[in-house]
């Protein structure tokens, strides 16, 4: 049997953005999905920003 989910917050999008707003909605109890259909950190993390600078 599944479970419904009722959160006060749902975040589309685990870039930076969304990481952010997540863990801080955690951090003051706020109960908080969130929800991203690829990679956890977004295009920086993956494929931009941080990778370019490890060249």
């Amino acid at each position: 049997m599944s479970e419904t989910l009722k959160p006060d917050i749902c975040v589309i999008g685990a870039g930076s953005g969304g990481l952010s707003v997540a863990a801080i909605a955690a951090a003051f109890g706020v109960s908080c999905v969130l929800v991203e259909k690829h990679k956890m950190g977004g295009d920086c993390l993956n494929y931009g920003c941080v990778p370019s600078k490890a060249l």
